[in-house]
């Protein structure tokens, strides 16, 4: 009988560490199930533990399911980080500011004034809102590359922008801006992306009063979510395939480490929180805990020396994060 718990359980281990494999596209539930997958790393942990203490034969299976979830744990946790942001180098922040709409009483001195005391050389804006005389205060001293009319992402640079545009229809609300800079005698491209939201409503799903149907209407919404956030990532890829310069992509990627958008994107870039990120990175602060769901990517042509997630900073639902970037020699 253990036995056979144990196949079934290193099988279902197995299938769900392998989830991340399969795009949403194929299989529109498997964005559900890579939930499972921190879920399974601590279980598995504190199996394995235990059948050290009791000498359980199975104690070497389950060391090899631990051992197993590696690229998991960088993921999740890093320790260590680097986040003196007091080094030279392209300063980079992504920061979803949620149409400013916590400002307080319409006041966006205060959030303005965070942004522009950051000293970033590049800022990417997800959910951004052009108007209320927003743009001319944050824009002293900035190239921009947005839309005067849509609401959806922005770029800022104190470097010359070359070249720019929008790899969805300019009318999406979720959307994917890039833009080349000239640094010195270099040209970085900078992708910001905001793909589509997850559809969960922190305020549905923590209230006492929920409802199944609720829930069933968040399950809805979140696999929907994630077959347009695969084909939206696979738009992407097919245009950073055509570029040949170092390459920064940051945005709200509205999915957890634990997905194949996420798996997709790091076997081709390096992620910012697991070179030089600290604890858990949770980015997301409206109600919902340890979520990780914006980050920063950067190709191999360019090196890291500090990265910080602003977890004091609520301007908005999302924190800011901010990355500095140089090219290598």
């Amino acid at each position: 009988m253990r036995k056979t718990l144990l196949g079934i359980w290193t099988l279902l281990t197995l299938l769900v560490y392998g989830s991340i494999l399969i795009s949403p596209q194929h299989f529109e539930y498997v964005g559900l199930i890579g939930f499972g997958i921190p879920i399974l790393m601590v279980l598995n942990i504190i199996c394995c533990f235990f059948a050290w203490i009791s000498d359980w034969k199975a104690k070497w299976v389950l060391s090899l399911l631990v051992l197993g979830a590696w690229p998991f744990y960088g993921m999740s946790f890093q320790l260590g980080g680097n986040d003196t942001l007091d080094r030279e180098g392209l300063k980079v922040m992504s920061y979803n500011v949620k149409w400013f709409v916590d400002a307080t009483n319409d006041n966006y001195g205060p959030v303005i004034d965070w942004i522009r005391s950051t000293d970033s050389d590049i800022i990417c804006f997800q959910e951004f809102y052009p108007r209320k005389n927003i743009e001319p205060r944050l824009a002293k001293g900035y190239y921009v590359s947005s839309d005067r009319k849509e609401f959806h992402t922005a770029i800022y640079s104190k470097y010359p922008i070359l070249n720019d545009g929008l790899l969805l229809d300019d009318k999406q609300l979720n959307n994917i801006r890039f833009i080349d800079i000239k640094k010195e005698s270099d040209t970085i491209r900078v992708y910001n992306l905001h793909l589509q939201s997850m559809g969960i409503a922190p305020q549905t799903i923590n209230s006492a009063e929920s409802t199944q149907n609720d829930y069933e209407n968040v399950g809805i919404r979140f696999v929907s979510g994630s077959r347009v956030r695969s084909a939206q990532m696979e738009i992407l890829l097919d245009h950073m395939a055509s570029c040949d310069y170092p390459m920064i992509v940051v945005g709200d990627f509205n999915d957890v480490p634990f997905s194949n958008n996420y798996f997709k994107l790091n076997r081709k870039l390096n992620n910012a929180f697991e070179s030089k990120g600290a604890g858990i990175g949770a980015t997301f602060n409206d109600g919902i805990p340890f979520l990780r769901i914006d980050n920063q990517f950067y190709s191999d042509e360019l090196e890291l020396s500090a990265f910080k997630v602003f977890d004091d900073t609520y301007y908005s639902d999302h924190f800011p994060l901010v990355g500095i970037y140089n090219l290598t020699p």
